[in-house]
This record gives C-alpha cells, sequence and structure tokens, in this order.
C-alpha cells in the first residue's frame, strides 16, 4: 500500500465549515493510500523530525504558500524523489495558480491519481537555510505582507493585504541596498526590494513573465517616495518589462544584498524571517516535483 504525507494547515484559508481534513483523507484512502498527517502548528518541527520517510510515496501540502514552502524544505532536507501536491488553502496560493491547479480543494484533490503528471519547478534558498517559492522580500512592501494578521487573511482572503496597504499607516523609509549578481554590482536607495521566483495574483501578472521554470530569479527594487507613487511603479510594471521609473529590475540566478544594517522587515513566502545584513539568494533550478494532473 503506498503511502502519503500529509502536512496540514488548520489555520490557513477564508473562515470554512467544510471539512478540508475529512475530504483530503477521504481521496487518498479512496486511491489507497496510507495516510500519515502532520499539523503544521507549535509541535511540527518536533514531530516531523522523528518521522521515518523511508517508504513515503507523496507528500501533500494543505494550505498557503506557506505550507508549500515547509513542504519543500521537508522533501529537500529528507532527500526525498517524490512528487508534491498541493491543495491549495491559503489567502494567495500564488503557487497554486502559477501551477495551474484548481483552487477548489475538491478540484486539486482530482489532480492526485496513481499516476501522477508533474512539472519541475526551480527552488530559491536564502542563505543556504530558507527556502523559497515565491519570493523574498525586504522593506515597506514586506511589512505590510507581515502586518497582514490570520485575522484579516481568513476573514478576507488576498483582500487583506490590501487593506493593510490601504488603512494601516507603515511609514515608507529608504534602504541602502547593495546587490551583487556573479558578474556586476548595483548600488541603489529604495523603500522595497522583491526577489520573486514565480508571480500569480488571481490571473493578475506584470508584462515581464515570471516563471518558476525558468532558471532566473526576478529581481525589482521600488524607489518611490510616496504611497501614490509606489501605486504608479505598480501600474507600470503591468504594461512594461522595465518600468521607466520607480523601479530598478534585474534577472539573475544568484544576488548577495548587502544592508547597512538588519533589517526588521524580511519576509519569505508570506512568513516573517530574521535575516543578517548580508543575504545571497541563489536559485536551485528544477529541484521540485510538482503535481499538475493531465
Amino acid at each position: 500500500m503506498p503511502r502519503a504525507l500529509i502536512i496540514f494547515n488548520p489555520t490557513a484559508g477564508l473562515k470554512s465549515k467544510i471539512d478540508v481534513e475529512g475530504i483530503v483523507r477521504d481521496r487518498l484512502s479512496g486511491l489507497d493510500y496510507k495516510v500519515d498527517l502532520f499539523y503544521l502548528n507549535n509541535r511540527f518541527e518536533d514531530e516531523i523530525r522523528d518521522f521515518n520517510f523511508s517508504d513515503i510515496d507523496l507528500v501533500v501540502a494543505v494550505g498557503g504558500d506557506g505550507t508549500v514552502k515547509v513542504a519543500t524544505r521537508t522533501i529537500i532536507e529528507n532527500k526525498l524523489k517524490i512528487p508534491l501536491a498541493i491543495i491549495p488553502y491559503g489567502s494567495a496560493n500564488v503557487i497554486a495558480m502559477s501551477a495551474g491547479i484548481p483552487t477548489n480543494i475538491r478540484n486539486a484533490l482530482k489532480l492526485i491519481e496513481k499516476s501522477n503528471k508533474t512539472i519541475a519547478i526551480d527552488v530559491g534558498l536564502v542563505n543556504k537555510k530558507h527556502y523559497f517559492l515565491v519570493g523574498l522580500s525586504i522593506g515597506y512592501i514586506s511589512k505590510v505582507v507581515i502586518g497582514a494578521s490570520h485575522h484579516l487573511k481568513n476573514k478576507f482572503g488576498f483582500l487583506g493585504y490590501l487593506l493593510v496597504f490601504i488603512f494601516h499607516k507603515i511609514k515608507i523609509k529608504k534602504l541602502k541596498f547593495e546587490i551583487k549578481t556573479r558578474n556586476r554590482n548595483f548600488w541603489v536607495r529604495g523603500n522595497s526590494l522583491i526577489v520573486f521566483n514565480t508571480l500569480n495574483y488571481y490571473g493578475l501578472k506584470i508584462k515581464k513573465p515570471i516563471n518558476f521554470s525558468d532558471g532566473v530569479f526576478n529581481l525589482y527594487v521600488f524607489t518611490n517616495k510616496t504611497f501614490i507613487s509606489l501605486l504608479e511603479a505598480f501600474a507600470l510594471m503591468l504594461f512594461y518589462h522595465r518600468p521607466p521609473r520607480y523601479v530598478l529590475a534585474l534577472d539573475n540566478s544568484y544576488f548577495k544584498i548587502i544592508l547597512k544594517n538588519p533589517s526588521n522587515s524580511c519576509q519569505i513566502d508570506g512568513d516573517y524571517v530574521k535575516l543578517p545584513r548580508i543575504i545571497e539568494v541563489e536559485l536551485l533550478p528544477k529541484t521540485l516535483e510538482i503535481i499538475i494532473g493531465k
């Protein structure tokens, strides 16, 4: 009998009365999987550390992008050569949308079969420690993402981030970034730096394609001084590969980002993380297999 490891975040997603855990268990049981389920809570790290992965055939992430990030780390660090099934149950579900996975839980589960079709995607690694699939951000935009509480995201979904943008008075401050690629150096002052591996917010995409299977990251530094000019910067990204103002855009598979001082406004795939003033971001090409169905 094949075995499936489920990593389930019970606090993710919009408030719902449906029994997500039961629906996932029933689908996998119907495919003759023996199920091992771990809740993503404060006991997760201790419990997963003692787990025997030797005969696991499938990992299933039930949650948002942060849950998928944890499942990815679990697969890579345990050297598992098995696919990841993503069941979107978060506020943004960027990874699932980028891969064309339905955001409806039952429809996403239909993609899981005994003979699964998969695609290989790139994974980001920060300072040899933190994995990511969507991206890393530092500065003002990161503070907005971090400031969107579980309550806001559970009640309003992606709109929770927009509410923080509009109503939460976060001061726009400039940071000095030194950015090194393998062959060039850049110095720029800006309020936010973002490194994208993929980008798809409910079908909203910028002009420049950002794809998690193309072997490069897309880095952006926002240099605007006001909230209104930040909105203009976003609008320009919808129409220009390299916006004419407010945005520095770079593409590479490796970045070293050097800050004057460590920042308390760093997030990776939606989760706050404390990083030092020197941040190395490297791309692991096509490291993760995800199920996409037929």
